[in-house]
């Protein structure tokens, strides 16, 4: 289904949270919620209608849509059961919440539906204001806001382990590799090549210091508020691993691109500053940066292929080949791994570039 339909479900779901947004708003005695955002004294909500408009979805199956009170707007979530974990949502929410970090604060949950009532943090990603002119200005208080993140508790949080960052690994042969441009991945040279690049990265990863990481830190998931913070949103993904993993992802952002010598820069001043990484040698750290870069990235493209080729969601395609060039780069950039920059040069960006036309002039991308 495109991204761009409505099921009959999907109505009947905006539907369900319309009356649930009701219910919960004309409740005063509801200690979840706060009651100056109440209806106050205009009764029990039956019969009043809550428009509910759409601000769009993400990655994953979450739906949000903005309400107007007559206090303030808020944000309605449809995070359904079935695909996404509200439970998780709601606890990193409220602890980094406490820990000085600006997420959205939950007004008002129900976990079985999958429904939230929210903070709205406005409508303006950091990608829409970081520009050659800003970009200065801007980027060391995104990594400001990242070691707040990295401050916080990460013992309650699920190990980001060998196992899951081989399974995000295998996303990219699969879905990336196979199933977007036809290689065929299995029991091939691909498969040995892969093998190897796989365990370094992995390793790489598992011993680099470790502690809380966002895991989708990028400049989508960073708004600039009304009240000028930086908010922070789709945090649900938290673990604890690699500290590194973050700030590739913040710096080399699969949405927007910057000259090596400003991801340089950027990454070199952080590092000083930081209270656990400044204890490394700025080469090792680089290495680590690079390394899990190369992870997400990977991982990247196989994801985006596959919102496109299993949940017909066109809207990353465009955003393939700034990922790859991310991967070809750091793969020329270290000697182990030149042989596969080659064959990513010589034979899968040729096919890429063929496949991702073709495929945007059909999707109206």
């Amino acid at each position: 289904m495109s991204e761009l339909q409505t099921s009959p479900e999907h109505a009947q779901r905006r539907e369900q949270l319309a009356q649930w947004v009701v219910s919960v708003l004309s409740d005063g005695n509801d200690l979840s919620f706060d009651k100056d955002l109440s209806f106050g004294n205009e009764g029990s909500g039956e019969g009043i209608s809550m428009p509910l408009q759409a601000i769009g979805s993400d990655a994953g199956f979450r739906k949000y849509y903005r309400v107007q009170t007559p206090q303030r707007t808020l944000v309605a979530v449809d995070a359904p059961p079935a695909t996404e974990d509200t439970h998780t949502f709601v606890d990193i929410a409220r602890r980094w919440r406490a820990g000085g970090v600006h997420v959205p604060e939950v007004f008002a949950v129900d976990f079985e539906c999958g429904f939230m009532l929210q903070e709205d943090l406005g409508d303006t990603p950091m990608q829409a204001l970081l520009h050659n002119s800003s970009a200065d200005q801007y980027y060391p208080e995104l990594l400001d806001t990242l070691l707040s993140v990295q401050k916080q508790a990460s013992e309650n949080l699920p190990p980001y382990d060998e196992t899951l960052m081989r399974f995000e690994l295998s996303l990219y042969p699969k879905w990336f590799l196979g199933e977007l441009l036809g290689f065929e991945t299995e029991g091939s040279e691909i498969t040995g090549q892969l093998s190897e690049l796989f365990s370094v990265l992995v390793s790489t990863m598992l011993e680099q210091p470790q502690g809380t990481v966002h895991r989708d830190y990028h400049s989508r998931n960073l708004m600039f508020t009304p009240d000028g913070i930086v908010g922070v949103i789709d945090f649900q993904g938290a673990l604890h691993g690699p500290l590194l993993y973050d700030v590739a992802s913040l710096l080399k952002d699969c949405y927007i691109s910057w000259p090596q010598e400003k991801i340089d820069q950027w990454f070199s001043a952080f590092m000083t500053r930081h209270p656990i990484l400044a204890d490394y040698d700025l080469e090792q750290l680089t290495t680590w940066f690079d390394l899990a870069g190369l992870q997400r990235h990977l991982k990247c493209l196989g994801i985006f292929s596959r919102l496109w080729l299993r949940d017909g969601k066109p809207g990353y395609l465009k955003d393939i080949p700034r990922t790859f060039d991310y991967v070809l780069s750091v793969c020329q950039r270290y000697p182990q791994f030149e042989e596969y920059a080659l064959w990513l040069q010589e034979h899968v960006k040729p096919i890429m570039n063929e496949r991702l036309k073709r495929v945007l002039e059909g999707a109206s991308v």
